[in-house]
């Protein structure tokens, strides 16, 4: 019933007559199915905010902000950053946790016509270093925590200027004051710059099968239509609900969603932030999942949504001290960036009843958009993660090696073409040539669809670990690890673990007559790895690893043994 409720209505919705009208349009040599009648840009779409007025956008630490007061301070740093010299198609890098600064410093970025280019949070400085250099970027904003990493870097960008959101950083000797910028500004309109929709506006870093994070680079249009894809599959979502009728309730509260996940994340991104802009949705943001803090907040704020990684609703599921908040606003529960265990389904159901469990798969690659799941269709179907997001998701099954279409029932890699997809990887033509073609996204994801259409996701082509929702690529784990003096070789691989997905596993061969521990180990790694990367598994042995015929480490074998 989900389905053919969903379906029915998105494809009125998206009829010439409809809401949101869809046409075939030619995009750099390759057909797509677009929105005919969004925004043309990020900027523009901003300027949604003035009607929103003064709802509630964002709630930080139990202070709320405006739709309209947000909209004013971004306009006001839109002009800051454009007497910094920032120009249409330079690189504005996001160095923060999750705060209202980091909203503001990203519409701000996109009503000048730069490319937003957010950061990884939990980087440390030769990761960061490596992001600034290969993305060019000109301004970088950063938040007290983060500045430190930023300060420690060997090489930094000598023209690269910063700008600091501070409450007690000791050394600001070098850094633009946030703050200062933003209210020394008294324009009330967005610059008036031509933005169009095939323009470069969002460089995301995504770590991948390689050492080093890529860079996807997505135009306005690819933003804005994962965004008004996700808002038109919300109104079929309320649609269902009502049993297959449009109620419009004009006394109905606000829309609300927690923000678990860093605004970093294509999630958190454009799944949440952006796509709440569009739906006049409240925004209320947790800087670290901690399901008592998360529980407390659904009951302070009515919370409606709560969207984040597997783990996340299962610790709401688990929680011992559940009985003890308000949970009762909550009627969805979703969860991406990595595999839900099916019972959770259930366990979903049978503890929210009115929660109900949703899933959806999409990459950075995609702008988070992609297949999707729910209701009657997820419980009947609990390991299926549902249906391509018509009509501007096209999803296959191909032959990884031939690029061969292949039949309902067999399994090979899942394919994506979208307009929603990014460009390229920047800087990285290679990269861009293996994992497009003819338009086509090659997910490194093995899938197979039933005869119901359903998509089930069943294995990883590409060699990463997901842990609690991050991507973690092995090989620079490796390199990380074999660069030690007392390592001579070493194999990084993951192994399920039943709250974060998967834990970081590592299997050493120590150099002759050295010596290393657990703990000397995770010390070393400190200043080149971000926490998350840091095995949590280490085994250590003096022979060496096995091999496959080819020479080359028997991973898998390793991997097996250990499960």
């Amino acid at each position: 019933m989900f389905f053919k409720l969903v379906e029915g209505f998105i494809g009125a919705a998206t009829a010439q007559n409809g809401a949101l009208p869809v046409s075939r349009k030619e995009i750099d040599g390759i057909e797509y199915s677009v929105f005919d009648a969004v925004p043309p840009s990020l900027a523009a779409m901003f300027e949604m905010m003035r009607a929103h007025g003064e709802l509630p956008f964002i709630v930080e630490n139990g202070t709320s902000y405006s739709f309209a007061e947000v909209h004013s301070r971004s306009v006001a740093l839109s002009h800051a950053l454009l007497e910094q010299g920032v120009k249409k198609g330079d690189r504005v890098a996001i160095f923060m946790r999750n705060r209202v600064e980091w909203v503001i410093s990203f519409i701000a970025s996109s009503m000048t016509g730069a490319i937003v280019t957010p950061l990884n949070s939990w980087w440390g400085a030769v990761e960061l270093e490596f992001a600034l250099k290969d993305s060019g970027a000109s301004v970088l904003i950063a938040d007290d925590r983060r500045a430190k990493a930023v300060d420690a870097m060997d090489n930094p960008p000598s023209d690269l200027i910063k700008i600091l959101y501070s409450g007690n950083y000791d050394d600001k000797s070098n850094w633009l004051d946030f703050t200062a910028l933003e209210t020394g500004s008294t324009a009330t309109t967005a610059p008036d710059i031509e933005i169009f929709p095939e323009d470069d506006a969002c460089l995301m870093y995504t770590s991948g099968s390689t050492g080093y994070p890529k860079g996807a680079l997505s135009s306005n249009r690819a933003v804005i239509s994962a965004v008004f894809g996700y808002a038109m599959l919300g109104m079929a979502m309320k649609f269902y609900k009502n049993g297959g009728k449009i109620i419009e309730d004009p006394a109905a509260p606000q829309l609300s969603i927690l923000l678990p996940i860093p605004l970093f994340h294509v999630t958190g991104c454009m799944v949440i932030f952006l796509v709440s802009v569009v739906a006049a949705r409240k925004l209320v943001l947790m800087r670290k999942w901690d399901v008592t803090d998360a529980m407390s907040l659904i009951e302070q704020e009515k919370i409606m949504t709560l969207t984040g990684v597997p783990t996340m609703t299962a610790d709401l599921v688990n929680a011992p001290n559940r009985g003890d908040f308000d949970l009762s606003s909550l009627t969805d529960l979703s969860a991406g960036g990595a595999a839900r265990p099916a019972d959770h389904v259930d366990d979903i159901k049978e503890t929210f009843g009115a929660g109900a469990p949703l899933a959806g798969y999409g990459l950075t690659e995609t702008n988070g958009i992609g297949a999707f799941i729910a209701g009657d269709d997820y419980l009947a179907h609990p390991s299926s993660i549902g249906k391509a997001i018509k009509p501007i998701v096209e999803l296959e099954i191909r032959d990884p090696a031939t690029g061969k279409l292949l039949a309902n029932g067999e399994r090979g890699e899942i394919c994506i073409k979208s307009v929603c997809n990014i460009k390229n990887y920047w800087n990285q033509p290679e990269a861009t040539a293996e994992a497009f073609v003819d338009g086509w996204l090659r997910t490194g994801d093995v899938g197979v669809i039933d005869d119901e259409g359903l998509l089930y996701i069943v294995d990883r082509i590409k060699d990463i670990i997901i842990r609690g929702g991050e991507n973690i690529a092995t090989l620079e784990v490796e390199s990380a690890i074999c660069s030690l003096d007392e390592v001579l070789e070493c194999s990084v691989f993951g192994l399920p673990d039943a709250r974060l997905g998967e834990q970081v596993v590592a299997v050493i061969c120590l150099a002759p007559g050295t010596t290393l521990n657990e703990q000397e180990l995770r010390e070393a790694l400190k200043d080149t790895l971000a926490s998350y990367k840091i095995p949590t598994k280490v085994v250590f042995q003096s022979e060496r690893l096995p091999r496959i015929a080819t020479g080359k480490i028997a991973k898998k074998d390793l991997r097996a043994a250990m499960l």
